[in-house]
């Protein structure tokens, strides 16, 4: 964990800052909370306190046998471990413990998400920020099923073929961590990996001491049951930018596709593969977003579209829907484009033909990296970064991101507003409402 302020407080320095704590992303297995890609110094400039963490990946951090020999979600409990200490010591930095905003981005996102889900953060934070994750996209979460299938598969993997967990527990506990570390992607099928497939995450426990999660994440958004705290989420224009990783990289995958459509349903649809109701959906969907065109080079355009929304937009939507009609506290919704020279993800896959703007790549606007070597001023990119720190400041202070000349309208149920942020800031009335209105329609359909 590391804590960043301009300077330690002393008697007259007035009031205690409001705290801003940042969840990295990284499809919970990679990533860090390291100063060299998540550098505080825009935030510092507003007069708040920073503190990033750390916390269990892969298998340590959340492989779970589906009962209550091995739970889970350790990594969310490293988390709230760090909001602890966050409460009992952040005064001692000039940060105010009353006023606490966690924040993350992708499966950072995700995990600010399921804090506000679990009853072990309770009181932890005031305020959330998920920038494009959240506990209902289908890369988020397993079913206690799934987690204990793959923990087993994993376990096999590595040379354990048991159906015991205990045996499998002993097993893995003598196992060097570099080895657990990389036989992740060893268990993983051909397929999975292409799509680029999150093998571990969070999962709901048994009934247990100390459980983080205890039911599915949908079952416990509909029941109202999380913290009413004030709620800020949103998507990159083409977040779905991301997953030309894998296809730009084996481009006979496109064929695999178009020949299987099936593969490309998302988890969260819970259809049983080959059975007529998944092979609706398939051609419901391919009809959507290809019509009657091939998944190919020359539809990759479409296929950006049908990842942005089947793995990011659709969750976060009806994210923003559900707690804005079942939460006292305000939810506010955004869209980033302002496609600038700060989106450094786009320009690592090699995607900057495709128009918008790619998953993390609003990262750069918020937090200084050393990698990113842009001359900035007097730049509408030097505007952005300012605009965009501003907002989520003000939110972190006050509740309310808006600007003196931009007010952010909080979502209802009558008004599924956001915010587009591009090169100027305006209101919209449904986020990417045809879209938007085809995935609920379907879940409407399967449903029944």
């Amino acid at each position: 964990m590391s804590i960043h302020f301009l300077k330690l407080p002393s008697g007259d320095d007035g009031p205690l800052k409001a705290v801003m704590v940042y969840i990295h992303g990284g499809g919970f297995i990679s990533g860090s909370g390291t100063a060299e890609f998540y550098g505080p110094d825009y935030f510092l400039s507003e007069d708040v306190v920073v503190v990033t963490l750390n916390y269990r990946l892969g298998a340590l951090g959340f492989l779970s046998t589906g009962d209550s020999v091995v739970p889970g979600n350790n990594g969310l409990k490293d988390q709230v471990m760090a909001l602890r200490w966050v409460q009992q010591n952040i005064a001692q930095f000039g940060g105010d413990p009353g006023n606490v905003t966690i924040f993350g981005e992708s499966a950072g996102a995700a995990c600010v998400h399921y804090h506000m889900l679990s009853p072990m953060s309770e009181g932890l934070f005031s305020r959330a920020i998920a920038q494009s994750g959240c506990a209902l996209n289908p890369w988020a979460f397993n079913t206690r099923s799934e987690a204990r299938r793959k923990a087993f598969r994993f376990g096999e993997t590595l040379g354990c073929k048991t159906n015991d967990s205990k045996e499998l527990a002993q097993f893995l506990n003598a196992v060097p961590a570099q080895q657990l570390v990389e036989g992740v992607s060893e268990a993983m099928t051909e397929v999975e990996r292409d799509l680029g497939t999150v093998f571990f995450k969070p999962t709901a426990e048994v009934e247990n001491q100390d459980v983080f999660l205890p039911a599915e994440p949908a079952d416990l958004i509909t029941l109202g049951k999380f913290h009413e705290v004030p709620f800020l989420t949103g998507v990159n224009s083409s977040e779905g930018l991301l997953c030309l990783r894998e296809v730009m990289a084996k481009p006979a995958v496109l064929k695999k596709y178009d020949n299987d459509f099936e593969i490309l349903l998302p988890s969260n649809l819970n259809l049983e593969r080959n059975t007529p109701k998944s092979k609706e959906a398939a051609q419901k969907i391919k009809s959507f977003y290809f019509g009657d065109q091939p998944v190919s080079q020359e539809t990759l355009s479409q296929y950006v579209d049908l990842s942005s929304d089947a793995w990011f937009v659709t969750g976060v939507h009806t994210t923003a829907k559900l707690h804005a009609a079942r939460s006292g506290a305000p939810v506010y919704l955004y869209q980033f484009s302002f496609d600038g020279e700060l989106g450094f993800m786009k320009r690592i896959l090699g995607a900057c033909r495709f128009p918008g703007v790619c998953h993390a790549d609003e990262l750069g606007y918020l937090f200084f990296s050393p990698h990113l070597d842009v001359e900035l001023e007097g730049t509408p990119e030097e505007k952005m970064r300012s605009l965009l720190v501003k907002m989520w400041t003000n939110f972190a202070k006050t509740g309310n991101p808006s600007l003196p000349d931009v007010k952010w309208e909080s979502v209802t149920e009558s008004n599924p507003c956001y915010l587009n942020i591009g090169t100027e800031l305006t209101m919209q009335p449904h986020l990417m409402k045809d879209r938007m209105t085809f995935w609920d329609e379907l879940k409407q359909t399967l449903s029944n």
